[in-house]
């Protein structure tokens, strides 16, 4: 029986006309190529465009033996979302039939993607859809092996899901993976780790040494000075990004942990305009990422700032892992955090227990128990609904009196609706429970003064926001709550004109800007933290303007 191929599959398939092939060589370089040939590699640091014009290639899944993939004939061409984001390639691309084939260097396409729109659409299309194909399929090229008990572990799942880095877990504990283990290339005196291609060991690996491998902690040249610096990559700081390269800026973006910030944790959001049926945080995040670096902006994870210093012609980003990098104008969209609960022990179950995000990597260890949600916010909200699909019993636990008073009515009234989902109001966590991972919580009813302690799979925290704004002490001006202060509010003293004229989004320095859940009195909303970096644009375009007459 011969089965259909899914809509995603057609759209990360295409096969180019004569005349978008033809419209494509003058970018290229047309080569025989030999039964057996390696057109590119997943040990490649970087690899190329492969339009089959003769013969047949094979997309290769590296392992400890080869997996086929995909075969690709006239007319087909092999790559993916790496020739545009610079990450190395997930998969192999071998000769299976003597032919031709057209090689375009990335570069080039870039050039393609930012120039020809026909082909910037088939092209960023297939790239999307192959990615979200490698990501189902658990490709061998990268496998992570270790059990999710280890927080360690659990760092690095997080990071690999939440940068849609596709790859394999092998669970040591779980028997079901034996047979893959024995066979990985993984040595068995380590407890955790990565197999890159099935031969690149990397023990205990961090998340910036997985990044390093990959290439997602792109080598950016610390010398080059660029238009804007975007620091933070959430949806304000994606948003800015995008309309910053869109506007012809050359635009850098740092992040220190993953694409989407908050908002990238959430299961679900159905307020934000155009999704009808809802989008979750991460895939809103993906397509603004894949937006903002098809035009031409550049992003690099994971990578944290130090500090803000004041250089001529612009300013430097320090950054903790050592090195600036140099820009002629700042926009700070580094968010905020989900503050502790400050329960005593609490450490000792942060990532095996208690969780700060609700995707499906956390949901799926919470099946068929009880979970618990604090906070009374729309975040805590969607957690909860998404968690009720797993889990037999979710509390949501809120210290005010009323889920109205911070939660949207929708949720409120879907969370009321759904018989597994328990509300309980004027109440509060006080302690945590377990022997190496969480095992019950107690909760305290402030109206009643009754205590309650309950067995539960998971507690997650979702409690307002901590701005992330550490590195920018003594250089931007704060509020009282450590958010940054613009526009009127802050002490800038111009009203207009000169390169320091002001914008909603000004802060206390000139040609720095700060956009999102991180500005002070900022309404925390991911539509309107999108519509404030979408904004910011304008001010640094004229910043920049007005900036090089001064010069």
């Amino acid at each position: 029986m011969t089965i259909a191929p899914s809509i995603l599959e057609l759209q990360a398939f295409p096969t180019l006309s004569a005349l978008q092939i033809t419209r494509l060589h003058p970018f290229g370089e047309t080569r025989a190529t030999r039964r057996g040939d390696i057109l590119f590699d997943t040990i490649s640091s970087t690899y190329c465009l492969i339009v089959v014009l003769e013969g047949r290639c094979e997309i290769l899944d590296r392992g400890s033996d080869d997996r086929i993939l995909r075969t690709t004939g006239p007319g087909e061409f092999s790559g993916e979302l790496g020739l545009l984001t610079g990450q190395r390639a997930f998969a192999a691309c071998r000769v299976s039939e003597p032919g031709r084939v057209l090689v375009v260097q990335s570069a080039k396409v870039c050039h393609i993607v930012e120039t020809i729109p026909e082909l910037s659409v088939l092209l960023v299309t297939a790239f999307v859809a192959r990615r979200q194909l490698l990501m189902r399929s658990a490709v061998r090229s990268l496998t992570i092996v270790g059990s999710d008990r280890n927080v360690e572990v659990t760092r690095l799942l997080e990071f690999a899901d939440r940068n849609r880095v596709p790859y394999r877990w092998l669970d040591p504990e779980k028997a079901d993976d034996t047979p893959a283990l024995a066979t990985c290339g993984f040595p068995n005196d380590s407890s955790f780790g990565v197999v890159l291609s099935g031969s690149r060991v990397i023990r205990e690996a961090t998340p910036l040494q997985l990044a390093q491998a990959i290439g997602l902690d792109l080598g950016v040249n610390l010398t080059e000075r660029r238009d804007l610096i975007v620091v933070g990559a959430g949806p304000a700081g994606l948003a800015a990004a995008t309309f910053g390269a869109s506007e012809g800026l050359s635009t850098l973006v740092i992040e220190d942990t993953a694409i989407g910030g908050q908002a990238g944790t959430s299961s679900c959001i159905e307020n934000y305009v155009g999704f009808p049926s809802g989008i979750s945080g991460g895939d809103l995040a993906f397509r603004a990422e894949v937006q903002a670096t098809k035009f031409g902006a550049t992003m690099t994870i994971p990578r944290r700032a130090r500090s803000l210093q004041s250089r001529e012609n612009g300013y430097a980003i320090e950054l903790e892992e050592g090195g600036v990098f140099l820009g002629r104008s700042i926009v700070i969209a580094t968010g905020a955090r989900y503050r502790r609960l400050r329960l005593p022990g609490q450490e000792a179950f942060e990532g095996t227990g208690i969780y700060y995000a609700a995707t499906e990597l956390e949901a799926r260890r919470c099946d068929g128990g009880t979970v618990v949600v604090v906070g009374g916010g729309n975040s805590s909200g969607q957690a909860a609904m998404f968690l009720s699909e797993r889990a037999s019993c979710v509390r949501i636990v809120c210290r005010g009196s009323d889920l109205t008073a911070s939660m949207s009515e929708y949720l409120v009234t879907r969370l009321n609706q759904t018989a597994n989902v328990r509300i309980q109001l004027l109440s509060e966590v006080i302690e945590v429970h377990g022997s190496g991972k969480l095992e019950s919580v107690t909760i305290a009813n402030r109206s009643s003064g009754i205590n309650e302690t309950v067995d539960v799979l998971g507690l997650f925290v979702m409690i307002g926001g901590t701005p992330c704004t550490d590195w920018l002490r003594n250089t931007v001006t704060l509020d009282k709550k450590g958010f940054v202060l613009t526009g009127s509010a802050s002490p800038i003293g111009k009203p207009s004109g000169g390169a320091n004229s002001i914008s909603p989004f000004s802060t206390d320095l000139p040609g720095v800007f700060a956009v999102g859940d991180v500005r002070s009195n900022s309404i925390k909303r991911v539509a309107s933290a999108v519509g404030e970096g979408s904004v910011v644009i304008q001010a640094v375009q004229r910043y920049l303007q007005e900036s090089s007459h001064v010069d």
